[in-house]
């Protein structure tokens, strides 16, 4: 007999992926329990949003609150879910809380880990991944977003499951219609860069970019990370000019919602990545994507919007600007279909 409800741990302030879930297992016909950070407010049809769980350091204020939330929080969800009943950690924060799921699955408790980077893939270290593969082997299933994702976590899962990456349909709901160009109302192309400005998503290869492309645009980094005064000028050598939204902690949900949306295009030149979030929210968004050939990507974006490297990523850039064409292979109500079938027959299995 399947579960009547399911509760979810989403402890990530930033990227709404737990959002996203929820809505999906809701429209599988499950009572939804979401508990995630005090930043998210609006809860899609059929969840019961907790929004209980501690920011970001630099957006807690007083940092005694910040610490007793984030001890109490995981130990809150733990203990206020019965064990009959399966929770999905969509994400670990830090060893803490993979340590308390793991000890509620080693006494019983239904778990489900949704696994993002294996570490075969891109490798979490110290004691965050040390508890991280803890909670691993004692879930009872751990889903993967592909199934090349599924072979590299066969080493520390013992049960996998596939699922898609759920879309962002509850966060991109009122965006804008696609479009047939770039946007009139600027006189250069905007270009965004969703997410922390870190060497995996393509941060040192901004400049060699904007070398091959030889045109000037607009870079808009929606993200808590700016370039630094370095870069900025050497992009500004080649006509690039910054923009930054979301200093410190990142961009809030509408923040990030309004500036990926006014862009024309998301670069993704990332060298390491698994399944990005970020590209599923350009695809719900309809603002077209241009990235590094990868394996982790490819199911999303066509062959005509991959570059091997970054030369060929800019004049990939310039081609687009001067005659954009589709970026993407599924459309999103496909994946949501996909994804919303694929948690409809893990969370029917008997685990």
């Amino acid at each position: 007999m399947r579960p009547a409800k399911v509760v979810i741990y989403d402890p990530n302030w930033i990227n709404p992926y737990g959002i996203e879930l929820s809505s999906v297992i809701a429209e599988c016909g499950y009572l939804v329990d979401l508990w995630c950070t005090a930043n998210r407010k609006l809860a899609p049809t059929g969840v019961n949003l907790q929004s209980r769980l501690a920011l970001g350091r630099r957006d807690a204020g007083n940092l005694v609150t910040l610490a007793a939330r984030r001890a109490l929080g995981p130990l809150l969800v733990a203990r206020s879910t019965p064990q009959r009943i399966p929770l999905v950690v969509v994400w670990t924060r830090d060893p803490w809380d993979a340590f308390v799921f793991s000890v509620r699955a080693i006494l019983g408790g239904k778990t489900i880990f949704i696994y993002h980077n294996p570490s075969s893939v891109r490798d979490r270290g110290g004691w965050a991944g040390l508890a991280e593969r803890l909670l691993l082997r004692v879930s009872n299933l751990c889903v993967v977003h592909s199934d090349r994702l599924a072979a590299a976590s066969a080493a520390f899962a013992p049960k996998v499951r596939v699922a898609a990456h759920p879309p962002y349909k509850e966060t991109s709901r009122g965006n804008r219609p696609p479009t047939g160009g770039l946007r009139e109302k600027s006189p250069l192309p905007i270009v965004a860069f969703v997410g922390a400005m870190r060497r995996d998503k393509g941060a040192d290869e901004l400049v060699p970019i904007a070398e091959g492309a030889g045109a000037s645009w607009i870079l808009r980094i929606l993200g808590p990370d700016n370039v630094s005064p370095t870069v900025a000028a050497l992009l500004e050598e080649n006509g690039v000019i910054c923009e930054h939204i979301g200093a410190g902690s990142g961009p809030s949900d509408e923040e990030l919602l309004a500036g990926l949306s006014a862009a024309d295009l998301m670069m993704a030149p990332y060298n390491s990545v698994t399944e990005s979030g970020s590209i599923h929210l350009a695809l719900s968004t309809n603002v077209p994507v241009l990235g590094y050939e990868s394996e982790g990507v490819r199911h999303i974006i066509n062959a005509d919007s991959m570059a091997p490297n970054a030369e060929r990523f800019g004049k990939l850039l310039s081609r687009y600007f001067e005659k954009p064409w589709p970026t993407f292979t599924p459309q999103a109500i496909n994946l949501h279909q996909k994804c919303k079938m694929d948690w409809f027959r893990i969370l029917n299995e008997s685990i």
